[in-house]
This record gives structure tokens, C-alpha cells and sequence, in this order.
């Protein structure tokens, strides 16, 4: 990081793993945080490693309830550094003790964290370190979390010396019991424990002690079913616990039944729903703009979890909602229902839980997924254009992923509104602006484009500009996109059956190649700082142990079955060191 692009200010907090300053972005004037990692983890040749290898999807992360890394890089003397926003507010440690939030206010933390942990796990980015003191409530409610993925740079890899895979990184008091044995240990479900003892904290003002008084008893407004679900996350087995962040959402939803959503936002929800108000319960506001929007709503018979769609001012988009109605296909989202008045139109269609392709295009798409998922994205819009039904807007927010990565389209017909100014380009958009089969096939040749490299497709006097790792893809993989992307129609596939054609043996091909197996990673007043520590092998216990395991031989040899208590003893030592 160049030298003199910020200004050091006053430090604002230290850890074990990092020392962070207030400063100013001296080009754009603004504050910012910059975090310095310690010395001591910086002479770890490992840790730069990683920090060189990892620190871009970090500073890509972006999501409401993640504090955002605008830079990062090295100072003179070698030292990581992160430079994130500034964010005015109070940390929930501190929130907590001074008893800041009502029970409605704490359910809106608690699900606000769990969408910004769900979205990191989704790049496999584990935090290690989730407590109070590293949530910022800003001064509008959000939830924002710290040192996303910061800790990463400490994980076990197969470079690592035995030594090395036993470093220790949390607080203590947060920690998952298989975050002791080491971070090679480690999960996103470590992740879950850590959020359920914070949850726990966050409703109590109390860390989870043995023998503790029902949560009940401490908060009435504390539902037996939010109860079992902290209890859940705290189960000293990673697999009894939920299994995904994305799960304990859910769940926390399903328990809370929108008791977190604010009055207006209720009563925006129910104007021209009154009968869809007595039919499902509303669970959460997934998104509000200017145009319509998404609320997740639970079947009062049959406890599904759906979501309803609201437009305003506009009916593009309800022709081929009610088309797909009757149409159905295992990579379209399931169109249950639409409606509409003088003013407004709701669809209503199945809740899909992983998210969308948006989220995932951080960093470029190895071959296999992006196989795998393009050619479910075919098959989806070749069955929508068998039937007539063209999407006119597709983009990877339009491609939505189940939690095993079935994908589902969504959004057919709803016109573009994520532009704040008209001539803003859009990346995904056929030039000529028509809306048929073609100009889809423009669209999905630019979201290839965009999952292959990792940044949407750019064209300079009508040719697509082609990067470095593109030029780096198959040669057979080159020339589909490209096919796709071409400004002239006439030179794309006429159809996206061709296109799958061209596609499915070379995912038959990428199935026959060898993958390298994934690495198998096998309460009293405590502290609540981060500790990062290692466990080191001593080379004298060794050689002691060397020295038993000789005099259990002898001890066989000499004393025989009067020898036991001997070799016990010897055993317990072992056991106990080694």
C-alpha cells in the first residue's frame, strides 16, 4: 500500500491480533479505520502468505452488515494492513452493558448478524472471532460486523509445519470447544457457536454459564422456541448444532414472527394485501425501494416460508408471472400465485435460501461450478423460451441458488431498476435494448463472462476486451462466450438449446478429470479477548516420551503382569503430553 494515501490519527483500539487507528483518506477527505496487524503475527512467513492470497476476497465482501475493507496492503516495514469505513456508532459489548436495546430492537441484531455471517460462509470466508466487541450498531440500527475474514490468514493450510497447525485464534469466552484443539479445527460451524453464546449475551446481558436459570426467566418477551434455538448453537458437537448461519436465520425468524419489523414498515406490507394478511404471517422485510418490495411471509396452515413480491406504478413483469404459474421447471423459481389491482401487482413464489449468483462473483468461478451452474441456467431459459416467455432483464441478482446450488431464475419481464442514472451502462444489457430470446442470450453470455473472470464484460468499439484470465480459459470456452457477446446477432447461438449443446460435454469432460480431495479438518468466567497462541510441540516431552515408551519394554520384559501400574502411569504421561 503506498505510503501517504492516509493520515495516521488516534488509536481506537488494540488486540492480540491487531492495532486499529482512526485516519483520513487524504484523496476523497474521509475518515476511515486502519487496522495494522500485530508484529509478532507478522513475522509468520505463513501468515504474509495468506494475506497476500486472501486479502482480495475480503476487501470484495460486500454486504450491509459487514463493515466494508476499502484497501489493503503492506506498510513499509512489512506489516498487513486493512483500511475500512468508518463507522459512527457503539459497539454491542458496550451496548449490552448499558442495556441500549428493547427485546424487538436485540431480534433485529441478532438476524441482521446472521445475514452478514450467512453471506461471508457463502465464500467460505470463517470469521474465528464473532463477540460483542466486534459488532458496530451505527447510528440508523444496522448491524455491522468486524474483521470479516481477517482471521483466515492464521488458517492451517498443507505448507504449514506441525507447529503452525495448532495455532489457537478466538476469545476465549466465544470460542467453540474444537476451536481449543487449534484453528485446523475450525468450521463455519465454529461460527455458530460463536453467535449463539453473543446471542445468549445479547438477550441476557449474561455469558452461558452451567447450571444458568431458563432464559425465561431472565426476559419473559424469551420464547421457548428462541430458547431451544440458542441452546441449539451452543452444542458442544458441531453436528447437533445447526448447520448453516443461513438455518439459524430461519429459524429465528419462524420463532419471532416479525416481531423485530418496525410498525410502518407493517403497515407498508398489508396496503392492497388484506387477504393475503389472513392466509400468511409476515416474517421479515427482505427489501423496500421506490418501486415495490419483498417481504418473506410464512403459510399459517402449512408453515412454508414464501415470498411476495410488490410492484408499484408498473405492471411489467405480471404477463409472464402468470404464465409461469402454469409453467414449471426444477431451475425456474415456483411461480404459487399473482394478483393485482388499479396500482399495485404482488407475485407469489417460492423462497429460495442461498441467495443469488451475485453474491458468489467476488473472485472468478472454478471450471467445475461454473459448468455445473451454467448449465442449469440453460436449461431454466430454453424451457421459459419454448414456452414463449423471454426474461428481458437477466442478470446474476436474477439467478437465485438453492443451499446445494440448484439454481433457480427469477424476475422474468420486471423492468431494470437498479440504475440511479439513465445513462448509466448495463453490463448484462444487449445494446440495442430489444427484449426477445436473442438479447437473453447477450445476457447470459455477459453473467459467463462475469463468473469466469470475476468482473463483468467491458467492449471497446464493439469488440469485447478480453483479460487476462480469460485468454488464460479454454479455447472452447472462449469462443462460446464470445459467440454470445458478439454485437452482430446474427454471429450468436440463434438459440439457448445451442448453446447448451456446445456446453454438456465439456462438463462430461471437467466430471472425468482427477480434483484433488478437500483437506479433512478434524464454562467459567473466562477471558473476552481475542487470543491467538500456538500450541507448540516440546522437543524434551518427546524425547521423555521416547525414554517410556523404552521402560514399558523393559517393564514387559522384566516384571510382566506385576508391570501394570508401571505402564499406567506411563500411559497417563503419555496421554497427558503427547
Amino acid at each position: 500500500m503506498k505510503e501517504g494515501r492516509y493520515a495516521y490519527q488516534d488509536k481506537i483500539g488494540e488486540g492480540g491480533m491487531a492495532t486499529v487507528y482512526r485516519g483520513m483518506q487524504l484523496s476523497l477527505n474521509r475518515p476511515v479505520a486502519i487496522k495494522v496487524l500485530s508484529a509478532t503475527l507478522s513475522d509468520n512467513p505463513s501468515v504474509i502468505k495468506r494475506f497476500k492470497r486472501e486479502s482480495l476476497i475480503i476487501a470484495r465482501l460486500n454486504h450491509p452488515n459487514i463493515i466494508h475493507v476499502i484497501d489493503r496492503g503492506t506498510t513499509s516495514k512489512g506489516r498487513p494492513v486493512f483500511v475500512m469505513e468508518f463507522v459512527e456508532g457503539i459497539n454491542l459489548a458496550d451496548a449490552i452493558t448499558e442495556r441500549k436495546f428493547d427485546f424487538n430492537q436485540k431480534v433485529d441484531i441478532a438476524i441482521q448478524m446472521c445475514k452478514g455471517i450467512a453471506y461471508a460462509h457463502k465464500f467460505d470466508v470463517i470469521h474465528r472471532d464473532i463477540k460483542p466487541a466486534n459488532v458496530i450498531i451505527d447510528r440508523e440500527g444496522f448491524a455491522r460486523l468486524l474483521d470479516f475474514g481477517i482471521a483466515s490468514f492464521f488458517e492451517a493450510d498443507k505448507d504449514m509445519n506441525p507447529d503452525e497447525t495448532r495455532l489457537i485464534m478466538g476469545t476465549e469466552a466465544y470460542m467453540a470447544p474444537e476451536q481449543h484443539k487449534g484453528i485446523a479445527f475450525t468450521s463455519t460451524l465454529s461460527d455458530v457457536y460463536s453467535l449463539g453464546v453473543v446471542m445468549y449475551e445479547l438477550f441476557t446481558s449474561t455469558l452461558p454459564l452451567p447450571n444458568a436459570p431458563p432464559m425465561a426467566q431472565i426476559d419473559a418477551n424469551i420464547t421457548p422456541a428462541l430458547e431451544n434455538l440458542i441452546h441449539q448453537c451452543l452444542a458442544v458437537d458441531p453436528a447437533e448444532r445447526p448447520q448453516s448461519v443461513e438455518q439459524v436465520r430461519t429459524q429465528l425468524l419462524l420463532a419471532m414472527k416479525g416481531q423485530h419489523i418496525a410498525e410502518e414498515q407493517v403497515n407498508r406490507a398489508g396496503e392492497g394485501l388484506a387477504s393475503i394478511q389472513q392466509k400468511f404471517g409476515l416474517l421479515d422485510v427482505m427489501q423496500e425501494d421506490k418501486f415495490g418490495a419483498v417481504y418473506l411471509y410464512e403459510d399459517k396452515s402449512s408453515h412454508k416460508l414464501l415470498v411476495i413480491k410488490k410492484r408499484t406504478s408498473t405492471f411489467t413483469g405480471y404477463r409472464e408471472a402468470k404464465m409461469l404459474h402454469s409453467l414449471k421447471h426444477p431451475n425456474l423459481v415456483n411461480i404459487l400465485g399473482t394478483s393485482k389491482n388499479d396500482s399495485v401487482f404482488i407475485v407469489v413464489m417460492e423462497y429460495v435460501s442461498g441467495g443469488s449468483l451475485q453474491d458468489r462473483l467476488i473472485e472468478p468461478m472454478g471450471m467445475q461450478m461454473f459448468l455445473n451452474t451454467a448449465v442449469q441456467i440453460c436449461r431454466g431459459l430454453a424451457f421459459a423460451h419454448q414456452n414463449r416467455v423471454c426474461h428481458g432483464n437477466l442478470r446474476p441478482s436474477n439467478v437465485l441458488l438453492t443451499s446445494d446450488f440448484q439454481v433457480k431464475l427469477t424476475d422474468f419481464g420486471l423492468d431494470e431498476h437498479y440504475r440511479v442514472k439513465e445513462r448509466d451502462g448495463n453490463w448484462y444489457g444487449d445494446a440495442d435494448d430489444r427484449k426477445d430470446e436473442l438479447s437473453d442470450i447477450f445476457s447470459l453470455g455477459a453473467i459467463f463472462y462475469h463468473a469466469l473472470t470475476g468482473v463483468p464484460p467491458a467492449f471497446k468499439d464493439g469488440n469485447l476486451v478480453k483479460t487476462q484470465i480469460f485468454i488464460k480459459l479454454p479455447v472452447d470456452i472462449q469462443q462460446i462466450v464470445g459467440r454470445m457477446l458478439s454485437r452482430r446477432r446474427e454471429q450468436r447461438p440463434q438459440s439457448v438449446e445451442s448453446v447448451l449443446s456446445e456446453l454438456l460435454p465439456l462438463q462430461e469432460e471437467e466430471k472425468t478429470k482427477v480434483i484433488e480431495s478437500p483437506r479433512e479438518d478434524a464454562p467459567e468466567i473466562v477471558q473476552k479477548e481475542t487470543v491467538i497462541k500456538y500450541q507448540r510441540v516440546n522437543w524434551l516431552t518427546i524425547l521423555l516420551a521416547v525414554v517410556m515408551v523404552v521402560s514399558i519394554v523393559l517393564n514387559v520384559l522384566l516384571l510382566g503382569d506385576s508391570g501394570s501400574d508401571v505402564r499406567d502411569a506411563i500411559k497417563s504421561f503419555l496421554d497427558l503430553y503427547i
